[in-house]
């Protein structure tokens, strides 16, 4: 199964690993939370980042998802990239969500339109006020 590294500044990685489970349920597989907290060395980091990909490598791939471009994490985890671990930076929750549907039907990373995840993830992204304005 596809494994999944969510990456953030603070707790937001946790929190919406947290909410995953009322979706796919409390046994999430291969799905790991790293938060970075400010007295986090970055170099430690990095390790974080090595141990959790061993961890959630089954020979399916990685996709991880970092809070923010050019933030720690995801400066970090240039270190590890590869074809077999891909790293989508802005995640939102529904770009999780959808990627923890879609790997379900898959086998492997090359199976994933991360183009077409992103894109979902974008179009989640809605102003309520001028939806409404709309309809009427």
């Amino acid at each position: 199964m596809i494994g999944i590294l969510l990456m953030s500044h603070g707790k937001m990685a946790e929190g919406m690993l947290d909410s995953c489970k009322l979706f796919f349920g409390d046994d999430v597989e291969k799905i790991k939370a790293l938060c970075l907290n400010p007295e986090d060395d970055p170099e430690q980091f990095d390790n974080r980042i090595k141990e959790a990909i061993k961890e959630l490598d089954d020979g399916s791939g990685i996709i991880a998802m970092c809070d923010l471009l050019g933030g720690t994490p995801s400066n970090r985890s240039i270190y590890c990239l590869s074809d077999r671990f891909q790293v989508i930076t802005g995640m939102n929750f529904t770009m999780l969500l959808e990627l923890l549907g879609r790997r379900l039907n898959v086998e492997d990373i090359s199976e994933i339109d991360l183009a077409e995840l992103m894109e979902t993830g974008k179009s989640g992204i809605v102003n309520i006020n001028e939806m409404i304005k709309n309809i009427d």
